[in-house]
């Protein structure tokens, strides 16, 4: 992430992620995403501590849950979640040469995380998954500090955990909704998982035979982000150039009061409110994806 002065950064350095514009400007979308995403997060996470306090005390709105004899048994889900933590351990510790106990504490992190992540994409229908797996990699800077591949690991696993979560929880309250067996879908949720983590690796490694990754034609710009925030915390601001620091901190602010005025702004005026996150994306993602994007594609009697 070096200075995108003209006077610093040759012609075919522009694309570059260490020393050219790309990387500068990386840095100021992703303060702005940051900000805007975990200032939501915290106004979500308030506002559910609150109505559960009301709950408590008998003034909040009741649960609705299903009968007895469709929910999953305790110890069902419970030594589920045991033996697939051990068994994540098993495989991540030794591919990535961490520490077997750096790897239970993120997916331990990842499980808290998670259930606010959830609680977020439940009032918001955005999952700030980018944040949880940012903020996950900040904490791991203090538990584990200069250990980029840990960092970026943690981070992962952080995101993973609030993904899967939050297309969970979109499945079991379709099935609510519907009147569904929550223990049905989650028996199909099993299967369907087992044979997916199967699929979706030989997926990937035709897809990688097939195709350079990354390469030009596909850069792979978020493991970028994740690579460069894993970096910083092992640096310090102090390798950003003073620039990129200054727009960082301007546009992180600005992020952060997007998801205020969110909040306090009546609905009708906060649907005009641009959205920090797409913003930042569209900072660092190149013209060449961004446009084909925006218009409908063209007829094809007009490309003759």
């Amino acid at each position: 992430s070096g200075s995108c002065s003209v006077s610093s950064v040759p012609a075919e350095a522009v694309d570059s992620w260490e020393h050219g514009a790309q990387g500068w400007v990386l840095w100021v979308a992703l303060p702005l995403m940051l900000a805007e995403s975990m200032t939501a997060f915290a106004i979500v996470t308030a506002k559910q501590l609150t109505k559960q306090l009301e709950r408590e005390h008998g003034t909040g709105d009741a649960i609705e849950i299903a009968p007895p004899s469709q929910l999953v048994p305790r110890r069902v889900w419970s030594g589920g979640l045991l033996a697939a933590s051990v068994l994540a351990i098993a495989i991540i510790s030794p591919m990535f040469d961490i520490p077997a106990w750096q790897t239970a504490l993120s997916l331990l992190l990842s499980c808290l995380i998670a259930v606010l992540a959830v609680r977020a994409l439940g009032q918001t229908d955005l999952n700030p998954v980018s944040a949880v797996g940012k903020l996950s990699q900040i904490i791991f800077a203090l538990i584990a500090p200069g250990q980029v591949v840990a960092n970026v690991v943690a981070g992962a696993i952080a995101e993973a955990g609030a993904m899967q979560a939050g297309d969970l929880m979109q499945d079991l309250k379709t099935g609510h909704l519907l009147e569904a067996s929550p223990r049905a879908q989650f028996e199909a949720q099993l299967i369907g998982s087992t044979f997916t983590t199967v699929v979706t690796v030989f997926a990937y490694q035709l897809y990688e035979r097939a195709y350079s990754i990354p390469s030009a034609q596909f850069p792979a710009l978020v493991a970028h982000v994740w690579k460069d925030m894993a970096v910083l915390m092992k640096t310090g601001l102090s390798a950003l150039p003073v620039s990129a620091q200054r727009f960082g901190a301007a546009f992180a602010v600005g992020g952060a009061l997007l998801s205020v005025a969110e909040e306090v702004l009546p609905h009708s005026a906060a649907a005009y409110l641009p959205s920090g996150v797409s913003f930042g994306i569209g900072m660092y993602v190149t013209a060449d994806w961004a446009i084909p994007r925006l218009p409908p594609p063209p007829p094809a009697a007009l490309l003759c």
